[in-house]
């Protein structure tokens, strides 16, 4: 992996404002000097996620995560730092002196391998599909079903040939090694162990993550073979219960329109995807085979406030929905269903009907409640006591997972009116379920206090004691290094009781005298930082404020002056030690000599 330069990481941090790159991920609100947030590391309600301008810093104050530009990505996307200045220096438009490392060959990580590869193969894919020749055939499929040349180019959509071996020649001669295309998803070994390209005689839809890497392919045939779609396996930068078709054009558009109350539709389909995305509907993203996940919900979440589920008007359609509803409710978000007419899906849908019959669909989108009654009053015999419990069941299965009080109450209401039974019996089976669902703790699991020595009682309350005062002064050293200076003048062999304190301090000395804003250094400060927890427990540090510079000056002050008495008191009861100990050997000679330190120290202690 390559190390690049302080001066390169500098350049790129300067030019990344930690503000509009934080923001382009999540929505983040003006509060004071900082900026908040829902933190997206953890679930909450109340915003505890900061993030410092002046700093260009962020912290929660929930999960303690926090750190730079640099970390926040790291954290965010999975990145390692290398990957994260490359995003950012490419998202500044600053080239990076990637040609002369030797990371761009074979030796770089695989996960930059694979992402590489997945460029290569998009651009190959896209390649044949444009050429007059190999891709007029599925253009022509294409053309028939309504795409423009400009949204193969946006997607960019591409073709597979049907030979065996056409990507595994292009990528063997870009230098990638038989295990790294094995890695890939994208070859394959046969049973007599020759490799040989999966995709074949299909168009191309390739899958980006949210940066828009090319991370995996779908593949679709254009006759009535089987199976109709072929999606690549999971790969290392491939999951297919995290990653959603789309999701970084979606974000793109939300992050630079990103009204009240912003929602995300989810379809199933690709094609319905992209169709949905040309007709002016951006906040859309496809699943990618597979049923909604718990992942995918705690994604959405980091960028829209709700989201609208639209599957196609048949049965199958409809199980898909109910099935969806209750991971939503069991993440806590807003969650409306939109179910097509005519059994058509959104591709067919928009193409007769219009962009405005199907803003006119989004609009009157149902809410949970309504959706699951209307399908569920069509399954069961209301006025049958089957029918009836059958409904009441089901819909309480879905009110345990709720977790707005005041969105359950209304529910529990609504439901008592339309089967015309009491609240208070609704209710009531709804506390039983909750209390069968309920974990039970098990007898063993109680927490068992260790025993302390009085030694190790008095070392961990002198440590405690330290806290304090070692943190102060951390944090003054982080904001202002010149006073790590003032520090080592006064202390020079000063070990710090905390060690996570200690471990900073030394890393802050290799800078020196720097004359930095400490936030340029930060980046440079990490890398030196074995763990995440020191990361985390600088980044709680950076993020307090001082109410002025006089009371930055007196609080530096008053800690040199408390470190000086504790020191002289230590030495104090050193001195007293040595003293016994010589009373007890009964030699005089030393006991007057340390009398007389023990004497002088005392003046001195008494005058600070």
């Amino acid at each position: 992996m390559m190390m690049y330069s302080e001066q390169i990481i500098e350049q790129v941090q300067l030019s990344c404002d930690i503000v509009e790159v934080i923001s382009g991920y999540i929505p983040l609100k003006r509060a004071g000097r900082n900026f908040k947030a829902c933190c997206p590391f953890h679930e909450e309600k109340t915003p505890s996620f900061h993030v410092n301008p002046d700093k260009q810093f962020f912290h929660c104050f929930g999960c303690s995560v926090g750190g730079d530009v640099f970390s926040f990505l790291m954290k965010f996307d999975h990145m390692n730092f290398p990957e994260a200045v490359r995003h950012l220096a490419a998202k500044a438009g600053i080239q990076l002196p990637e040609k002369a490392d030797p990371s761009s060959g074979p030796d770089r990580s695989l996960n930059e391998r694979l992402y590489l590869m997945g460029s290569v193969a998009a651009e190959y894919y896209h390649a044949q599909l444009l050429h007059p020749e190999t891709g007029k055939e599925a253009r022509a499929y294409l053309k028939s079903r309504g795409f423009e040349l400009s949204e193969i180019k946006t997607f960019q959509l591409g073709y597979a040939l049907p030979e065996w071996r056409c990507l595994l020649q292009v990528l063997t001669k870009r230098g990638f090694r038989e295990q790294e295309m094995l890695s890939s998803g994208m070859i394959s070994r046969s049973s007599q162990g020759s490799l040989f390209d999966l995709f074949r005689g299909r168009i191309m839809f390739p899958i980006m993550n949210a940066q828009g890497k090319v991370i995996a392919f779908g593949g679709r045939v254009m006759g009535k073979e089987e199976p109709k779609y072929l999606n690549s396996p999971e790969t290392p930068i491939f999951r297919k219960r995290r990653e959603m078709f789309a999701l970084n054009f979606a974000k793109r558009a939300l992050s630079t329109n990103a009204p009240a109350g912003r929602k995300m539709i989810i379809l199933e389909g690709y094609m319905d995807c992209i169709r949905m995305h040309s007709s002016g509907f951006h906040n859309v993203v496809a699943t990618l085979g597979t049923a909604l996940t718990p992942d995918h919900v705690q994604i959405l979440k980091r960028y829209v406030d709700g989201a609208i589920i639209m599957f196609d008007g048949d049965k199958a359609g409809e199980q898909a929905a109910l099935r969806s509803l209750d991971i939503f409710l069991e993440e806590g978000m807003p969650i409306q269903v939109l179910s097509l007419p005519d059994e058509l899906d959104p591709d067919d849908f928009v193409r007769l009907k219009g962009r405005d019959a199907m803003q006119e669909l989004i609009e009157k989108a149902e809410d949970i409640f309504d959706f699951k009654l209307r399908i569920l009053l069509t399954r069961y015999n209301q006025a049958d006591s089957l029918g009836l419990i059958k409904i009441t069941n089901e819909f309480l299965e879905t009110f345990v997972k709720i977790k707005n009080p005041i969105l359950l109450d209304r529910y529990l209401r609504r439901l008592a009116m339309t089967l015309g039974v009491e609240e208070r019996s609704l209710r009531l089976e709804l506390g039983k379920l909750k209390t069968k669902l309920e974990p039970r703790k098990p007898v063993d699991s109680q927490e068992i206090k260790p025993i302390r020595t009085q030694n190790q009682n008095q070392n961990q309350k002198r440590t405690n004691s330290d806290e304090p005062l070692e943190r102060m002064l951390l944090d003054l050293f982080l904001n202002h290094l010149q006073y790590l200076s003032q520090f080592k003048n006064e202390f020079p062999n000063y070990h710090f009781s905390d060690e996570r304190v200690q471990q900073v301090v030394e890393a802050l000395g290799v800078f020196g005298d720097s004359n930095q804003e400490v936030t340029l250094l930060l980046p440079k400060l990490f890398q030196r930082f074995s763990t995440d927890a020191l990361k985390t427990f600088v980044s709680q540090l950076i993020m307090l404020e001082w109410n002025s510079p006089e009371d930055r000056e007196q609080a530096f002050s008053d800690c040199l002056s408390k470190i000086k008495k504790r020191m002289k008191s230590e030495e104090l009861t050193r001195l007293r030690n040595r003293i016994s100990e010589a009373e007890l050997r009964d030699d005089q000679k030393t006991v007057l000599t340390h009398m007389k330190a023990y004497q002088e120290l005392l003046d001195q202690a008494h005058g600070v």
